[in-house]
């Protein structure tokens, strides 16, 4: 395919650095096709002009490039160049269905695109057939939707096969429970096991104090806020998930899988617990009081107005020794007089709060007189 003579100079290296120069910054006229080229070879080689090409490509109407990509793009660096630094969803569309794209550049691009264009590279069996990594990036994608990783896991089952048969087998027993109504539905939807992050890894340090009181738990029956025993199947069956499992199910899990797993030590799941659109005030109530859940937990509780509206959230939040100090200070004066003399004689809760406490009375009592 013919070039502009400028444009192939600038990709043999022979082009004067004035003349490079005023190419990467749009100001020569040559075609756009031949421009995209210039630009995507000062990129992806990482020359010291990049920046500029850059700066060019992200100044370019949406329109010029939109016209250069109907047509196959030989060779389609410029593909790559649009898809990780250009963001409209049709322009982008426009370089994903582009004939001569290939499955490298998509894995090189997925991170770097938008949610709203995920299901093209998806429905795009060809390209992730040749490089499987790219279903591995939409399922971690920060962006996608929780459609687009089921059928990442599905099509890895149904098409890939790349699931060891003892995990087939567990999944199915999963989904013959969940049809038989033993398992709240979220369990067919868990993604497939994958390697802790060091993110993951660290969010399950704990302190020895945690540590012990979680052992003095784990030999009691798991029980719910009611006092009721939950099924050992379903507290085996957590215990098996990894922790991308444990934390989908977190979100999306029924009020058994939130009692357990509230109980895990790793604080992303424990996080995830909350974000759950079906958890009730009860649960947060009794969440408020567990001594064994992280800190951030008790501030997403005290963040939220509308169950810091409900007493029994409140005390518990206050009561609480591992409530952070400034959130049990913040709210420690909504407590009726009898749980304030509770707190007042509490020995587990900070000093300061006690004192606190103890003055607020003391306070209240002179005014009453």
């Amino acid at each position: 395919m013919s070039m502009h003579p400028i444009v192939e100079r600038f990709l043999q290296g022979g082009l004067p650095e004035p003349m490079a120069m005023a190419l990467l910054g749009g100001s020569l006229p040559v075609p756009t096709k031949d421009l995209l080229q210039a630009l995507a070879h000062a990129v992806l080689q990482a020359s010291p002009h990049a920046p500029r090409a850059i700066e060019c490509l992200q100044a370019m109407p949406e329109s010029m490039l939109t016209g250069a990509l109907l047509e196959p793009v030989e060779p389609p660096g410029p593909l790559q160049l649009v898809l990780c630094h250009r963001k409209e969803p049709a322009l982008l569309e426009q370089a994903l269905l582009n004939p001569a794209l290939t499955a490298a550049i998509v894995e090189a691009s997925v991170p770097s695109l938008p949610g709203a264009v995920l299901e093209i590279v998806l429905n795009n069996q060809v390209l992730w057939i040749e490089r499987p990594g790219i279903l591995d990036l939409l399922e971690e994608h920060p962006e996608g939707e929780y459609v687009i990783k089921r059928r990442v896991n599905e099509y890895r089952f149904e098409v890939l096969r790349l699931i060891p048969e003892e995990v087939k087998k567990e999944r199915l027993e999963i989904l013959d429970e969940v049809e038989a109504g033993h398992l709240d539905k979220a369990w067919a939807e868990l993604p497939l096991p994958k390697e802790k992050t060091k993110e993951e890894a660290d969010a399950e340090i704990e302190s020895e104090e945690m540590a012990a009181e979680r052992r003095l738990l784990a030999q009691k029956p798991v029980l719910d806020e009611q006092g009721e025993e939950i099924v050992l199947t379903l507290s085996q069956r957590v215990a098996r998930l990894r922790t991308n499992q444990k934390i989908m199910l977190a979100i999306k899990g029924g009020k058994e899988e939130r009692t357990l797993l509230i109980r895990e030590a790793n604080r992303l799941i424990q996080v995830n617990v909350m974000r759950n659109g079906r958890i009730t005030e009860g649960e947060v109530a009794y969440i408020a009081q567990m001594r064994t859940v992280n800190e951030e937990v008790l501030r997403i509780i005290a963040s939220n107005r509308e169950w810091m509206k409900k007493y029994p959230v409140t005390k518990a939040l206050v009561l609480n020794p591992r409530t952070p100090l400034p959130v049990a200070m913040t709210h420690f004066k909504r407590l009726i007089e009898s749980d304030m003399k509770l707190l007042m004689k509490d020995r587990n809760v900070a000093e300061l709060l006690r004192r606190e406490a103890k003055r607020y009375l003391e306070m209240k009592a002179v005014g009453k007189g």
